[in-house]
């Protein structure tokens, strides 16, 4: 049964005034009803209309925009004689030149003068390298002579050894025949022809007139061996004295001998040092005839692009005059990355590299040690093209690494006291069911152009405010942009 038909009957029932009530109690609540339903029309058509994204998980793209520098990978220098003074230069960097053509003129009453003095630095160094070349040799007549001399004290204490065994042998002879003298009056008979007492004093008187002679004989050979030995030690003393001499003057020889060779070493390296240098002048040299026989013209020596020029009129030339490319090379990218820039460079990381009308990628292939400023050098091989010498602007869109909470940059907010994003709650209210604004706290792991890695109270079901047709803070009540 319908609800209509059920109270039906017990509206009959009731009487005039209970119907005036339940109609008063009708109209109230049709009226109430009508205030909330202006009410929230009201308030809808006033609220701010925010637009809403989830947190995504991903990684930050980071944008680095710098200029870099194009250089030339091959490329063969042209040398010239330094210190000319330049009179012409008839090319100009970027041209194609063809083998013999000219590539500067210099003067030639300078290059006559400068090759003159060429040559005489070349004979002096010649000269110089055979004169350090030729080495010494030590002097050894000192020693030698010290040797001779010694030689002749060894004869001289030779002769004085026999000289004074000859004395004593003489000595030792006489003694002898005095010893045999004595023996021979002691045993001899007395004299038959004078008296017994006589007779007997004669003996005696001649056997001691024999022992005086053997006493007399004693004396000199002691005397003999004594002088022996003494001319012996001194002639000994003598032949040591000259054998130190000779000692000393062989150990002189032997220094000598040994800075010799280390003199004759240096001078050898030397002599090496300077024939290095005149093998250099005389390719100086042969440069400068070579380019007098060409009337002061520097001529190209092979056929290609002047892709560097180092010469100019008026001024003097340096060693290597250019660089000139026959076809055989590439074109490299240097790029200068400050601190910042170089945190989201990495190898492998592709550039966009843009020089006049002509652009290529390239990837980073190495990356310098950070200098003192943290600051480093990304090096890049380009692609074929019609690159140039000079700069160029390069710019790369780096990838961070994958993170949990991506929102949009915007969404990130910031006061004096901490960082936030705004995100929807909803709460029941008077007016029914209704989208509150909250501040959430966050920590940012890492910003990028558009969008911010973030951590804190939120997850992939949090609904972020990322714009609004009007400023909104913490505790607005809003409406959300179903539209977006």
């Amino acid at each position: 049964m319908k609800l209509a038909e059920k109270i039906a009957p017990a509206w009959r029932n009731l009487d005039p005034q209970q119907h005036r009530r339940a109609g008063s109690i009708a109209r109230f609540f049709a009226v109430l009803l009508v205030l909330t339903l202006v009410a929230r029309g009201t308030s809808g058509a006033t609220m701010p209309v925010v637009t809403v994204q989830t947190p995504s998980s991903g990684s930050v793209s980071q944008s680095v925009e710098a200029t870099g520098t194009v250089g030339y990978t091959g490329g063969t220098p042209f040398t010239v004689p330094a210190g000319l003074l330049v009179t012409g230069v008839p090319v100009q960097q970027g041209q194609q030149v063809t083998a013999g053509d000219v590539l500067a003129t210099f003067d030639e009453a300078e290059l006559g003068r400068a090759i003159d003095a060429k040559r005489a630095q070349l004979q002096q160094l010649q000269t110089q390298a055979a004169q350090q070349a030729k080495g010494d040799t030590a002097d050894p007549y000192a020693a030698q002579l010290a040797q001779q001399q010694l030689q002749r004290a060894y004869q001289d204490t030779q002769n004085t050894w026999a000289d004074g065994q000859e004395e004593v042998d003489r000595a030792r002879q006489k003694r002898s025949e005095a010893a045999q003298a004595v023996e021979a009056a002691r045993n001899a008979p007395l004299d038959p022809a004078l008296p017994g007492d006589q007779a007997e004093a004669q003996k005696q008187a001649e056997v001691e007139a024999a022992t005086t002679a053997l006493e007399a004989a004693d004396e000199a050979l002691y005397q003999a061996e004594k002088a022996a030995e003494a001319a012996n030690e001194a002639a000994l003393a003598a032949a040591q004295s000259v054998e130190d001499t000779r000692n000393t003057a062989l150990h002189a020889l032997e220094k000598e001998e040994e800075q010799v060779a280390e003199q004759n070493a240096l001078d050898r390296a030397a002599a090496a040092v300077s024939e290095a240098e005149a093998a250099a002048c005389q390719a100086e040299l042969d440069a400068l005839l070579a380019l007098q026989r060409s009337g002061g013209s520097l001529l190209a020596p092979m056929s290609g692009t002047i892709i560097r020029l180092d010469l100019q009129p008026g001024q003097v030339s340096t060693a290597v005059g250019g660089l000139l490319a026959g076809g055989d090379g590439g074109y490299t990218l240097e790029l200068k990355l400050d601190e910042g820039q170089a945190q989201h460079i990495t190898v492998g990381t592709v550039l966009h590299v843009r020089q006049n009308k002509i652009e290529g990628d390239a990837a980073v292939q190495s990356l310098s040690a950070p200098d003192a400023d943290g600051a480093v050098t990304a090096a890049a091989t380009l692609p074929d093209g019609a690159w140039t010498a000079g700069s160029a602007s390069v710019n790369a869109t780096a990838q961070g690494v994958r993170q949990e909470l991506i929102v949009p940059a915007s969404a990130v907010r910031q006061d004096n006291s901490r960082i936030y994003v705004l995100a929807l709650e909803e709460q029941n209210t008077l007016l029914g069911l209704q989208n509150v604004v909250v501040a959430l706290p966050v920590t940012v792991l890492e910003s990028g152009d558009t969008t911010a890695a973030v951590a804190g109270a939120l997850d992939h079901t949090t609904q972020v405010v990322v714009g609004s047709n009007k400023a909104v803070a913490a505790g607005d009540r809003v409406r959300v942009n179903d539209a977006a």
